[in-house]
């Protein structure tokens, strides 16, 4: 899997690539079926199809937006625009996905996220968004390879911080975090895709037949507040049932390492 940043006419693109054992037929539906999205990427999903329709994703509301589908070629490629603020018809963010078929009936996924500012204010958002595709890319191949078909249940923690991004790391994974749990209680180990200290960690975790733990550490628009700190597990089939014993460990844990910010 490959992530890149391009720079191009004042704005920049995001990008990320990945290799699916599925046909572009059924990576298709997984990228515009709602009830396959909420599989492996947002909580909720709402999809008017074709050109001219909508994509409406949401994580928890907070985070929520409608697309507009601005190319629609099943089985090869898909293109929603959406915008924020008071440039949001100006100055458009546009997410490209484009299917390719390749031997042994595997299928390669690019994606580009486009339109973002080519202004140092954005530098965060752009490698947030890097990072946001390594894991969701991983999230849509650990589905259709490993859970087609099953529905996920997902642990979604956040806590908004003052500190700096290297305190947070610190702190989540030090002795009174992470690194502290016992090994029936913790997500680390696996198989790690992204260790970018200080703001993220990713893995595969086999102990949970495949589920996709992150932990990440993101620029917070709430006034006041330096960084969010986000705990995601997301697992599929008969380990759900664990879950709700990891959140009743994980949730007070995050009280307790953060107790200067608040949980949104």
């Amino acid at each position: 899997m490959e992530e890149m940043t391009k720079t191009t006419g004042g704005t920049r693109s995001a990008t990320g690539r990945i290799e699916v054992a599925a046909s572009p037929e059924r990576v298709w539906k997984a990228l515009t079926d709602a009830a396959d999205l909420v599989r492996w990427f947002p909580l909720e999903a709402r999809v008017e199809p074709g050109e001219g329709g909508t994509i409406f994703m949401s994580w928890k509301n907070e985070y929520a937006a409608e697309s507009k589908i601005v190319a629609w070629e099943p089985g090869r490629r898909l293109a929603i625009s959406w915008g924020w603020g008071d440039d949001a018809e100006t100055q458009p963010q546009v997410t490209e996905y484009r299917i390719e078929a390749v031997d042994g009936g595997r299928t390669v996924v690019n994606v580009v996220t486009s339109g973002f500012p080519d202004d140092p204010s954005w530098d965060a958002y752009v490698d947030g968004t890097n990072r946001g595709w390594l894991f969701e890319l991983q999230s849509l191949k650990q589905y259709l390879e490993r859970h087609d078909g099953e529905d996920r249940d997902v642990i979604y923690l956040r806590r908004r911080t003052s500190i700096s991004a290297p305190e947070v790391w610190e702190r989540m994974f030090g002795e009174a975090g992470l690194g502290g749990l016992s090994q029936d209680e913790s997500p680390l180990g696996g198989q790690a895709f992204d260790t970018t200290e200080p703001v993220q960690y990713a893995a595969v975790l086999d102990s949970l037949d495949g589920a996709l733990f992150r932990v990440s550490s993101e620029p917070c628009m709430a006034p006041g507040y330096e960084r969010e700190v986000v705990l995601w597990l997301q697992v599929w089939g008969e380990e759900r049932k664990k879950l709700s014993a990891y959140e009743a460990k994980w949730r007070p844990l995050l009280d307790n390492l953060f107790p200067e910010g608040e949980m949104p």
